[in-house]
């Protein structure tokens, strides 16, 4: 969660949450060479062996060659491993990055929310760890520009 008087500054977060050995990650805002950092430390937290994670970015405003760069090697990566890797609900602007860049393969062709949602159990708030030792408010790290 963003502190009062930051909004402006809040370039790029990742709120995560888990359920059945799933972790769902959102990313919001931009990411970009200021923030992939953000992103990899994440993914590094939250993989575990035989577990599963969905990348939703749903509210990913823009996502340049870096971001762009770091989603397919976090995809090449967990090709290699045990843990498995989604990423879904990209809007227009992002899928079109994604095309010209030539990695439209990488976005699951198919709306896991559903899926996701349905069944038994809530989604548990991650904690995810203070990057740069920096706590922005639990579950949520911000990059600031």
């Amino acid at each position: 969660m963003q502190q009062p008087g930051e909004t402006s500054d809040i370039r790029f977060s990742v709120h995560g949450t888990r359920r059945n050995g799933i972790d769902r990650l959102f990313l919001i805002g931009d990411l970009d060479r200021s923030s992939v950092l953000i992103l990899e430390s994440e993914l590094v937290d939250v993989a575990h062996p035989g577990g599963a994670i969905v990348l939703d970015l749903r509210d990913l405003t823009s996502i340049d060659t870096w971001g762009l760069r770091t989603l397919e090697r976090a995809m090449q990566r967990a090709g290699g491993s045990t843990a498995r890797l989604s990423i879904v609900n990209g809007h227009a602007p992002v899928i079109e990055a994604f095309d010209s860049a030539g990695l439209g393969y990488l976005l699951s062709g198919t709306d896991l929310s559903d899926l996701l949602d349905g069944g038994d159990g809530e989604w548990s708030p991650v904690s995810l760890p203070p990057f740069l030792g920096r706590r922005v408010n639990s579950g949520l790290r911000a990059a600031q520009g």
